[in-house]
């Protein structure tokens, strides 16, 4: 009786699967066209921070208003990754200069891509907070410095969804399907969660400061 109750687990699954569902599939319907896919990804982190906080979710005209406010700034941040990973890929595949400078720009490239690699999750649920690529670049370089466990996590975590994706529409039947159509905003979800989880613990552990302060907002210490 418990488990089919108002609020029982197996209905609580159903909701949070059938929300995963839907906004999963509009994130992919908004990022069609290509150029709006960094907002519509910025979308899709705002919905599941409204539905953590129990507010609710963007509609139609909401969702038409918040994609052209933040088309511009996301592509600057989408921007700043693609150059990133051109910088990386281009150090590690590119032709090397030999020697003691060839080992230079590899382990150069290594070191730059896998801090790219940690912090490039967490800057999107950053820069969905704050609006500014700097700010939340800067975030979560420092978020992905102090809990790089957390860090990590995250970026497999994105990995394992990017992959997990197709094999589980292709090669699992029945359920396959279900599971890879809300992939991508549980994968959202855990993000945040992981990213709020190290901005407490960050500013937790500041000695003697009431709070940190990153970019245009504060995070106060927990009580």
């Amino acid at each position: 009786m418990t488990l089919l109750a108002a609020d029982g687990a197996l209905l609580r699954g159903w909701s949070r699967w059938w929300f995963w569902a839907w906004t999963s599939c509009c994130w992919l319907l908004l990022s069609l066209p290509v150029i709006t896919a960094p907002a519509a990804t910025l979308w899709l982190v705002a919905q599941q921070r409204r539905q953590a906080r129990g507010e609710a979710a963007l509609g139609p005209g909401e969702t038409l208003r918040f994609l052209a406010r933040r088309l511009l700034p996301a592509l600057r941040l989408a921007g700043c990754h693609l150059g990133i990973a051109c910088l990386v890929l281009i150090g590690l595949l590119g032709p090397s200069p030999g020697g003691p400078y060839g080992w230079l720009v590899l382990v150069t490239s290594v070191v730059a891509g896998v801090t790219w690699a940690l912090v490039a999750p967490w800057s999107v649920v950053m820069f969905e907070r704050t609006g500014r690529t700097v700010a939340a670049l800067r975030m979560a370089y420092v978020l992905a410095l102090s809990r790089i466990e957390l860090a990590l996590t995250a970026t497999v975590a994105m990995l394992v969804a990017a992959v997990a994706g197709p094999f589980l529409a292709t090669q699992v039947p029945y359920a396959g399907p279900l599971l890879a159509i809300a992939l991508p905003a549980a994968t959202a979800s855990f993000v945040i969660m992981l990213g709020d989880r190290a901005a407490a613990v960050h500013d937790v552990v500041s000695a003697g400061r009431i709070g940190v302060r990153f970019g245009p907002f504060r995070m106060r210490k927990a009580p």
